[in-house]
């Protein structure tokens, strides 16, 4: 897989959705996995303005903490 490519494709369609919408950011809920980092790692990439907004669910502790590192 190319990598950096895929990433750009994402990358470039969140942004060309967010313009159409009409809107200037993204809100993301954070739970400390994998699927919301990347989600909120993917709309920083955009350069639009990225709200990131703890969200814990019925999991480890280490989770949490994983997911408040990810904010700050």
């Amino acid at each position: 897989m190319q990598t950096e490519k895929v990433v750009k494709h994402i990358v470039n369609w969140l942004k060309n959705y967010a313009t159409n919408a009409g809107v200037n950011g993204f809100v993301v809920g954070v739970s400390g996995g994998i699927d919301s980092a990347v989600t909120s790692t993917l709309c920083a990439e955009t350069g639009l303005k990225v709200l990131v907004v703890e969200m814990p669910i019925h999991q480890a502790e280490s989770h949490v903490s994983r997911a408040q590192e990810h904010i700050t």
